[in-house]
Parts: structure tokens; C-alpha cells; sequence
């Protein structure tokens, strides 16, 4: 078959030689960028440590390695689940170090290998999320953990018969019972009021409505990541020692308002502001450039 002939470089079809790279893609490092990630988080507040925190976020990539990208990602339906390997883009002027303070150890440091830091000695992250539908050469996925613009370097299908451990395997009780309580979770009247009256995946939301929401379906999916979210509280350690009660995140469309009072969190504010429409009007011209 075609698909035989591309895995060991024998004969091919007409059409798998087209099936080229770009380069416009290649990094400077070596590392080819097979697309740029779309998300619903927009920044880095507010963005889960770990995928499948908030089973309804979702995000999309677009393969841009390949001039027919649809041919990459043939038979990849019949998985469930997929592995992305990423850049962490944004870490900046960080500099990684032997031990680092996890969130769930409270200030206390671990090895930086026994962490999911993104500050590492390689920049490379890895996350297991849902594989929701595939349009042409593009993935629509949930469960993630990405910021928008995340530079995605590989794609592999999540198998349990090899992925997951045949033998019974374990974690440090910091993270199997954190020290830390989740928080609870209410809404306030006025944030209540707001979400009811979005309108939601709308995928042209700067040309039609500036409040509608391009990844969540509905309320109740707002809601729940919204909860998801905060209820993990997403404040670092520095942010929880200085009493950071008042703070504020992207998601989708909108910015969500919250304040902390000791175990408990109250969503105050859901709306489009200034800063957030920005992002989104920066993202729709990056997307008419792809």
C-alpha cells in the first residue's frame, strides 16, 4: 500500500510527492515546527499546570509542515487521544535550575526531573488530550494545557498497550494527596447574569458579536472550566504568600474576575475587555496569514 511505501521509503504515489516540507518551519536549532497551536487560554494566567484539569477546554492546531498536511494525518482518527510535543515559548529570561518550587509542595523544592517545570534544560513539553474531530489538515482537540501560539514540534497517538505501565505504578503523596485543598467554587449574580447572555462558538466572533466565544459550546461548558480552573487556584507560590486575593485571567473570549477569601472563590466578573479583544484581533491576523 501507499501508506507502506511512505514508512519505508520505497515507492511512492503521485501524490506522496507532494507530500514535502516547508521551510519556512525549520528553527535555527535544528527543530521543525509542524504548526502553531490555537487555545482557548490566551496567556499564561490562568492556564491549568496539567491537561485534562478542564476536560471542556480546546484548542486546534493546523499542520503547516506539509504542502498537502491532510495526507500527515491520515488514519489519526482512530485514536482517541494524541501526545503533542511543544515548546514552552514564553518562559522568557528564566533560567532552569537543579531544584524548583512545585506549586503542590508550598515553597518547597524537588529535583527539577521529578517536576513538570517548563523550565527546563530543553524547552520541550508534553501533553495527552482528547482528539475531538480532524477537518483537512487541522486537529480539534480538548482537555489541553497550551497557551495560544504555542509552537507544537510532534504529534503521536496516545496507545494504552504501550503507554500505560503493565505494572502498578506510583507518586510521591505531594502529589497523590497535595497539601492544599481544592477550592470552592461560586458565582456571583452579576457573573452569572453575564455568562447567560454570551453567545457561544462562534468561530468569526470578531466579525460578528465582540462577546461571543470561539471554543465553548455552551454556559455550562464555561462554567465548568471556569471552576476547573480556579478551584486548582491557579496563583503561584509568590502570589499566594503576598495575598493575591483579587485577580483576573482570559479564557476564550472573555476575562474572568475572582476573588479569594481562605478556602473559598468567587467568580465576580466575566467579560470581553480591551486587553482580551486585542489578543483575539492579534490572533485572527496571524490565523489569515497561515
Amino acid at each position: 500500500s501507499s501508506g507502506i511505501n511512505a514508512e519505508y521509503g520505497d515507492l511512492t504515489t503521485a501524490n506522496e510527492q507532494h507530500d514535502q516540507t516547508t521551510s519556512s518551519e525549520q528553527r535555527d536549532d535544528g527543530v521543525r515546527i509542524i504548526g502553531t497551536f490555537r487555545s482557548c487560554f490566551l496567556t499564561k494566567n490562568g492556564t491549568p499546570r496539567q491537561p485534562s484539569i478542564c476536560p471542556y477546554a480546546r484548542g486546534s492546531l493546523k499542520i503547516s509542515c506539509f504542502n498537502n498536511p491532510q495526507h500527515s494525518l491520515q488514519n489519526l482518527h482512530q485514536f482517541s487521544h494524541v501526545w503533542l510535543l511543544f515548546l514552552f515559548h514564553e518562559n522568557g529570561k528564566f533560567k532552569f535550575k537543579a531544584k524548583v518550587s512545585p506549586p503542590r509542595l508550598n515553597g518547597e523544592k524537588a529535583g527539577i526531573f521529578a517536576t513538570r517545570s517548563p523550565h527546563r534544560p530543553n524547552n520541550i513539553g508534553m501533553s495527552l488530550v482528547k482528539l475531538d474531530s480532524i477537518e483537512g489538515g487541522t486537529l480539534h482537540v480538548s482537555g489541553i494545557d497550551l497557551i495560544d501560539g504555542t509552537p507544537v514540534i510532534d504529534i503521536k497517538p496516545y496507545i494504552a498497550e504501550y503507554d500505560r505501565p503493565k505494572v502498578d505504578s506510583h507518586c510521591p503523596p505531594w502529589i497523590s494527596n497535595p497539601p492544599s485543598k481544592p477550592l470552592t467554587v461560586y458565582f456571583s449574580t452579576n457573573a452569572e447574569q453575564q455568562m447567560s447572555t454570551l453567545s457561544y462558538s462562534d468561530a468569526n466572533c470578531l466579525r460578528k458579536r465582540k462577546s461571543s466565544m470561539r471554543f465553548m459550546q455552551n454556559e455550562h461548558e464555561l462554567r465548568g472550566s471556569i471552576a476547573d480552573i480556579i478551584s486548582a487556584d491557579p496563583r503561584s507560590v509568590y502570589r499566594k504568600k503576598t495575598g493575591d486575593l483579587v485577580f483576573s485571567f482570559p479564557i476564550d473570549a472573555v476575562d474572568v474576575k475572582v476573588e479569594i477569601k481562605a478556602e473559598a472563590v468567587t467568580v465576580l466578573d466575566i467579560c470581553q475587555t480591551e486587553f482580551v479583544h486585542n489578543l483575539l484581533k492579534r490572533n485572527c491576523k496571524h490565523d489569515t496569514k497561515i
